[in-house]
């Protein structure tokens, strides 16, 4: 009965002394992070922690971990203008890839066609996710395709910089290879008319004639040195897949096809299965 007493006394004081100074109940309230959220975050496989770090921004930790910028945006649902504090805890992706933030009216077939990926490939990529019950808002990982797309803007380690390409159109560069608000753009856009000819920046063989979302009609080139170089958005292609060509001939005509704001040539420069600034390769 004693024992019952002094152990109800001792609880009561406990309770007095948390009421009367709050402080003495918690750790600093921008530093704590509750165990359950850690628990919550870390069981999902897809993603690891990052406690964000002074000096620290978002283009730095997309770098640091090999990711899109674009998707370490949308996995913590922040924008150009989110400010990092000291302490926070960012969810980083643990597969290469892209992050879709699921929409009304996305299902998984349809979103295999639109990144141009098998369904399965995605399931794998995403396991414990449901593909008959996808939920809005809901992050899913897209694999990596064939080629694996790296924000690269340094010099090629090897020597393949060298200006030794021609431009494949003259026009005006609409937009440049970087960083947009948008997204990394892959490649560089050269506007002009509708019809312009498009001519190949080397000497390669022809891998791909046909048509890609979000390109629309492309033409890819393989080159002797090993480098590919991309040409979308055409309006009509004049090469088929195996063709030998010479640098200067003509492959297709400038276009409006796949997702474009106007005519241009989309032209991307590939190593390695990375992309690279063109203006490092043309003369």
């Amino acid at each position: 009965m004693n024992k019952r007493w002094i152990g109800s006394c001792a609880f009561c004081i406990m309770m007095l002394t948390l009421c009367v100074h709050p402080s003495a109940a918690r750790l600093s309230e921008s530093k704590f992070i509750p165990l359950s959220e850690v628990v919550s975050n870390t069981k999902d496989d897809q993603t690891k922690l990052h406690q964000v770090k002074k000096g620290d921004t978002l283009y730095r930790i997309a770098r640091q971990n090999k990711i899109d910028l674009k998707s370490l945006m949308q996995i913590n649902k922040m924008n150009e203008g989110s400010v990092l504090e000291v302490g926070t805890m960012l969810k980083i992706p643990t597969q290469d890839g892209a992050i879709h933030i699921i929409a009304p009216g996305d299902t998984l077939a349809n979103l295999a066609q639109r990144y141009e990926i098998n369904m399965v490939d995605i399931l794998n990529a995403n396991p414990g996710k449901n593909p008959l019950a996808l939920e809005v808002g809901d992050c899913l990982i897209i694999p990596s395709e064939e080629v694996h797309y790296e924000a690269v803007t340094q010099t090629p380690s090897r020597g393949t910089s060298s200006k030794s390409m021609i431009w494949p159109v003259t026009g005006t560069i609409s937009s440049g290879y970087g960083a947009r608000k948008s997204g990394f753009h892959h490649g560089l856009d050269i506007a002009n008319k509708v019809g312009t000819p498009i001519h190949a920046a080397d000497s390669g063989t022809v891998v791909f004639a046909g048509v890609k979302s979000v390109y629309g009609r492309t033409v890819i080139i393989k080159h002797v040195d090993g480098k590919q170089t991309l040409y979308a958005h055409a309006n009509s292609i004049c090469v088929a897949e195996g063709d030998g060509i010479d640098q200067g001939d003509i492959i297709a005509y400038i276009g409006i096809s796949g997702v474009t704001t106007g005519p241009h040539l989309h032209f991307e420069v590939r190593i390695d299965r990375k992309t690279y600034d063109p203006l490092l390769f043309l003369r």
